[in-house]
């Protein structure tokens, strides 16, 4: 088997026709999962006709105190969010397959010359929009139903990703790895799970202590899967054991694109139909 070398002189025992076989691999798993999501979708009334209201706030005065207005938001309908849930959780899973289709085949060539570089820059544009659609669902999940809320969740949860981008771009022309952008992504990944955590505990079902137990631990289980892959960079940029060969690391967002991104579309699928 060939070494696979980067323009640093470190070499890798990991070879691109075996990175490639398990790209087409995980497009294939992604692409079934985003078919059956889709296709069940269409029979199971919880998802089809999944529906809620989303809602935008404004400033209306509710007193006046001597010459001095009191303000407070007055929220109404925005819009409805229905008859799409289906498609944009199956959407999740297909940008995955199709970002792992073009690192197999037509944008192999770039993905080679990337790798030398120790970068992915498709990995992260693809994350940027597939990971924000679903952060998008937790939210809605957990309570958040505020327009403006939800887009700035969107963009901070899009930049978080860029960020992780920034960090391989930067990287190759440093001789100490800088962690800022790391740092950076970190603090815009984070806000939106405090918005979130903070509004589910908040949420008052009027009947006491309603909320099951599982609840608590699906929560637990979205924020660790969605972050596990930031995990491996830290990993990746530490060189801890394995992860020394960057190829390993490219190879465990390979497993975790599959492994959590699969958790977390049947999480949330399973949540609309019996939550």
């Amino acid at each position: 088997m060939t070494e696979f070398s980067f323009v640093d002189g470190e070499t890798s025992p990991i070879s691109m026709s075996h990175l490639k076989k398990f790209n087409i691999a995980m497009a294939i798993l992604h692409l079934v999962q985003s078919v059956l999501i889709f296709t069940l979708s269409l029979f199971i009334d919880e998802i089809k006709n999944f529906s809620v209201d989303i809602y935008k706030s404004r400033l209306v005065i509710k007193q006046l105190t001597g010459t001095k207005p009191i303000f407070a938001p007055d929220p109404s309908v925005f819009f409805t969010f229905e008859n799409v849930a289906g498609i944009l959780l199956a959407s999740f899973l297909l940008m995955s397959a199709l970002a792992h289709f073009l690192i197999a085949f037509p944008l192999n060539n770039s993905y080679v010359d990337n790798l030398k570089k120790k970068m992915n820059p498709i990995r992260w544009w693809e994350y940027s929009f597939s990971s924000s659609v679903m952060i998008i669902f937790i939210s809605l999940a957990f309570g958040i139903l505020d327009f403006w809320i939800i887009a700035l969740i969107f963009v901070l949860n899009f930049l978080m990703n860029m960020f992780g981008l920034f960090m391989e771009r930067i990287n190759q022309y440093t001789e100490k790895t800088s962690w800022l952008p790391y740092w950076l992504g970190w603090i815009a990944g984070i806000v939106p799970w405090i918005v979130i955590v903070d509004t589910f505990l908040s949420f008052d079902t009027g009947v006491g202590d309603a909320i099951p137990t599982f609840v608590y631990i699906a929560v637990v289980m979205y924020f660790l899967f969605f972050n596990s892959f930031a995990i491996n960079m830290f990993l990746q940029y530490k060189k801890i054991g394995p992860w020394k060969d960057y190829l390993f690391g490219e190879r465990g967002y390979q497993i975790l694109s599959l492994v959590a991104k699969s958790a977390l579309a049947w999480l949330v699928f399973a949540g609309l139909i019996f939550v």
